[in-house]
């Protein structure tokens, strides 16, 4: 008997340990996240196009090195007339000769040439524009990572919620079913009227439909996860009934909006965007200045080859020759007239300055409101999951009461379908409210400027395995600790 009763503990064991296994924590879904989400992968690929732009720059300003070669192989057949004359006689004589040549060679040219900008300020600003570009980069990948793992924690959650609501909805349905059996019960034996019955069954059809929509959120919210990762995702760890639920850490919310002026990963955004942009429109304004650039080549040409003549011809020479030359250059150039480019290009470029210097103001009031609403939102969360808690709490003695009552004939059937909606309306309330604390405190992070997988992993050691008792039956714990 012992033996069997252990080999039974084991198999429980084990099966137990086989959903763990197959469970997808926060820290689950986010790796895979990390591996396949396209928008983070699109994010990535702009960044690593993004701080080229910096070494763009550069380039403009570094030495410039060419070298160029070529070989040729000519054959040149050639034709002409000549005319001779001899001094025999006084009129002498003359005569015509045709004349041909064939001439093969072979030509190698070698060169080799350098250019370096010595007085160029528009390559200089444009380089101190990619410095900023990069900056910028930097800050806007940041910032699409911080956005991965709220988007990512949105969605775990969202599920989680839908399949708490959905377990709370379930249990609504099968209470308001037991209670129209009950309420026909004592129907077809005379002691209610019709009219309770048609409550009862009201009440019954109505929490059916709610089961439905809530069966239709969670399905929605899964695939809202799966797009993330590419994968389904129908077994999630829940999140543990002793989650502290705390006030934000410093409390005073002019902390949080100074340290999200200095860390806030957008606003770096806009703010390097601006003063890139500023350094874009100062290169403009200098191509109206002079550049000087230096310049060195060297190049060597051989040719070889051979002619014969036709008739022979005791004066030909083949056609060799070897070059070597050296030349070292200094060029002025000054743009005098452009048929308005630069001015115009000029104007251009500060007003794009201006539209980003205006931008950076807007995201800089955006981030000063959104930190203050989210640190407003989790401080009125705590005080929100508190009184949630004490709403089931309240509304459970409510509906044991009720039912006393109508057992006695001093309450109706609509006082106890009443009190059992405002039963489950509060575990869904409560359990609204929790997801909401979760999200918005990742959410006055990221405004912050200090969300980072961390957050991840701390969320993550407040789960566990899903388990198999609804909602409905087990009393919500509190974890509220204000």
């Amino acid at each position: 008997m012992i033996a069997k009763r252990h080999l039974l503990n084991l198999s429980i064991a084990t099966l137990f340990a086989s959903q763990s296994v197959f469970a997808d924590t926060l820290l689950d879904v986010y790796e895979l996240a990390v591996k396949n989400d396209p928008q983070l992968k699109a994010a990535e690929a702009s960044y690593r196009a993004n701080i080229e732009t910096e070494k763009l720059g550069l380039s403009a300003l570094l030495p410039q090195v060419s070298a160029q070669a070529y070989y040729q192989d000519a054959e040149i057949d050639s034709q002409r007339k000549s005319v001779t004359s001899s001094s025999g006689g006084v009129l002498g004589s003359s005569s015509v000769i045709d004349q041909q040549s064939n001439t093969n060679s072979e030509t190698e040219s070698y060169s080799i040439s350098l250019n370096q900008a010595l007085f160029d300020l528009p390559a200089w600003f444009t380089f101190r524009a990619g410095k900023k570009i990069t900056a910028q980069a930097e800050a806007q990948l940041a910032y699409d990572q911080q956005q991965l793992i709220i988007r990512v924690s949105e969605a775990y959650f969202n599920v989680l919620r839908g399949r708490e609501n959905l377990d709370a909805s379930k249990a609504e349905e099968r209470a308001a079913k037991r209670q129209l059996e009950q309420t026909q019960q004592r129907f077809d034996v005379g002691l209610i009227a019709i009219t309770d019955v048609h409550e009862a069954r009201a009440v019954y059809d109505s929490a059916v439909a709610q089961c439905l929509g809530f069966e239709g959120n969670l399905a929605i919210a899964r695939e809202n996860l799966s797009s993330l990762t590419g994968q389904e995702h129908n077994n999630l760890w829940s999140l543990k009934s002793d989650f502290p639920i705390t006030m934000p850490e410093p409390l005073d919310r002019a902390e949080w909006v100074d340290f999200a002026l200095a860390n806030n990963k957008l606003l770096k955004v806009s703010t390097t965007g601006a003063e890139s942009a500023y350094q874009s429109a100062q290169a403009k304004k200098m191509a109206h200045l002079p550049t000087i650039s230096g310049s060195f080549t060297a190049s060597k040409e051989d040719l070889d080859g051979t002619t014969r003549y036709m008739p022979s011809s005791t004066f030909a020479t083949p056609p060799d020759s070897y070059t070597e030359s050296e030349a070292l250059r200094i060029t002025l150039s000054v743009p005098l007239f452009a048929g308005g480019g630069i001015s115009a290009g000029r104007r251009q470029a500060y007003e794009q300055y201006n539209a980003a210097n205006y931008n950076a103001q807007a995201t800089q009031r955006q981030v000063i409101t959104n930190t203050r609403a989210q640190h407003i939102a989790v401080y009125t969360d705590v005080q929100t999951v508190n009184a949630r808690h004490q709403n089931i709490i309240s509304t459970r003695s409510a509906l044991d009461a009720t039912e006393a009552g109508y057992e006695v004939g001093t309450r109706n059937i609509v006082d106890v379908l009443d009190a059992q909606r405002r039963l489950y309306a509060a575990m869904r309330d409560y359990t609204n409210a929790r997801y909401d604390y979760v999200i918005n405190v990742l959410k006055l992070k990221l405004n912050a400027g200090t969300l980072s997988p961390a957050d991840i992993f701390h969320f993550n050691k407040w789960l566990q395995a899903a388990e198999s008792v609804s909602l409905s039956d087990r009393a919500p714990a509190t974890s509220v600790k204000p």
